[in-house]
């Protein structure tokens, strides 16, 4: 049997991230089964768990995933010399109206199994731990509120996400998508940041 090599390897578990977003935005939650998966991938179950040892574990690589894309994107425009207020309320932006994904919600409500415990609980850590340098570094540079607890701001950012994404995949809206994101970034910029005229 051919050894597959690294490159390989990294292909076909990208492979694995990639059919999960795309099962979860075509199908919702209800869809997004191992089965559903290996066969948008076009790969085998064995090759699945080759990779991943249960799908709670896809699904937070999945995050793990998104979180470095936007991390990513996110150094990449401070290093080109974006303000770091532009930045900031960018990201505000993207993360609120942008990430509909309902992998996201998905993982959030999957199974209370130990399994899915856990993997929730790496990636709450992961998001705080991705986000608090940012926030920090908001903070130092005057246009992040100084008193803020950037830990907890974090966190709570990600608890409004994590609510808004679920009602997205239920399409459970009272008033809607847009009056709602609307308020969460008005309410965010409101207490997180130092008003523009401060900054003067």
């Amino acid at each position: 049997m051919p050894k597959i090599s690294e490159e390989q390897r990294a292909a076909a578990r990208q492979r694995l991230i990639d059919a999960t977003v795309a099962v979860a935005e075509r199908d919702g939650v209800d869809g997004l089964t191992t089965r559903s998966i290996v066969a948008e991938a076009g790969v085998s179950a064995g090759m699945f768990y080759g990779h991943f040892p249960s799908k709670e574990a896809l699904l937070a690589a999945v995050v793990d995933h998104k979180t470095d894309e936007l991390t990513t994107l996110v150094h990449a425009e401070l290093e080109l010399g974006t303000p770091i207020a532009g930045v900031v309320r960018a990201l505000v932006d993207q993360l609120v109206r942008v990430l509909d994904l309902k992998v996201l919600a998905s993982f959030r409500t999957g199974a209370g199994t130990d399994d899915a415990l856990q993997a929730q609980r790496r990636i709450n850590r992961r998001i705080v731990d991705a986000f608090v340098p940012l926030l920090t570094a908001s903070v130092e540079a005057g246009v992040v509120r100084p008193d803020i607890d950037p830990e907890a701001v974090v966190e709570f950012i990600d608890l409004v996400i994590d609510g808004l994404n679920r009602r997205r995949a239920l399409d459970g809206f009272v008033s809607s998508d847009d009056r709602l994101t609307s308020v969460i970034i008005a309410a965010f910029e409101r207490y997180l940041l130092v008003p523009q005229e401060d900054l003067r």
